[in-house]
């Protein structure tokens, strides 16, 4: 079972330190953890909460998240997936199109890889490269799957 308050803040926060690249010390996904921490333990968020949403946030951007990570560390990994790269993009065929009707998506494939590949080059030793690379292998975001529906 899943803490709803852990997974939603979680989500909330993951890409925050994406947005503050220029005044980040650490990789994007570190530095918004840390900022998420600080901000919902000061809010009453338990600690132990508080450090789960945290690994969350910082696993977003790793491969290979696993249930060993914790439960909301799994969901967040496989929505940021589905949102970011399409993975499983099938899994929400059933509300996708009224998501992107009510949400539309525009440029977000562009302006993400134009912000994460900023980081990529700034600090090549965080997940952002890594990222960076995989996707210019397999085409995306030039072939996005979400393309069809925006």
């Amino acid at each position: 079972m899943f803490d709803r308050n852990v997974l939603w803040t979680a989500a909330l926060f993951h890409d925050l330190g994406l947005a503050r690249l220029r005044s980040n010390t650490m990789c994007f996904e570190v530095e918004g953890a840390e900022i998420a921490r600080r901000f919902l333990e000061r809010h009453g968020m338990a600690p132990s909460e508080a450090d789960r949403a945290a690994i969350a946030i910082i696993l977003h951007m790793q491969p290979n998240v696993t249930l060993s990570d914790g439960v909301e560390s799994v969901l967040l990994d496989r929505a940021t997936g589905i949102d970011v790269r399409g993975v499983d993009l099938g899994s929400i065929d059933r509300v996708r199109a009224g998501v992107v009707r009510d949400y539309p998506r525009g440029a977000f494939d562009r302006l993400f890889m134009r912000a994460i590949s900023g980081e990529a080059a700034a600090r090549p030793t965080c997940q952002s490269a890594a990222f960076v690379r995989r996707a210019h292998g397999s085409g995306w975001p030039d072939r996005t799957p979400w393309a069809e529906v925006s």
